[in-house]
């Protein structure tokens, strides 16, 4: 009796180990592949009015013309998100 239960744990054993054999242990499986992406930076842009805009006569010789002059803005700038690099999952080849 003794020597069938030592049998069978022996038979289990080497199924066990002859199935461990198999396995691609110590090989890397591929998960997923990916891509650095590098993304700009991202700012906050306010136009601020530095002249508004202004229509003048001009006259040269007999001749009158009204001229238009556009208005000049500034653009202020507020960094909102600095450069930075986001990984982009691409298919694995």
């Amino acid at each position: 009796m003794r020597s069938i239960v030592i049998s069978m744990t022996l038979a289990l054993f080497a199924a066990t180990a002859a199935s461990a054999g198999t396995d691609t242990k110590g090989q890397p499986r591929v998960i997923a592949c990916y891509k650095e992406v590098k993304v700009g930076a991202q700012y906050s842009v306010k136009k601020v009015l530095i002249q508004p805009a202004e229509r003048k006569y001009l006259k040269k010789g007999d001749v009158i013309r009204l001229v238009e002059y556009p208005a000049v803005y500034r653009e202020d700038r507020k960094l909102i998100k600095p450069e930075h690099v986001v990984m982009k999952e691409i298919p694995c080849q």
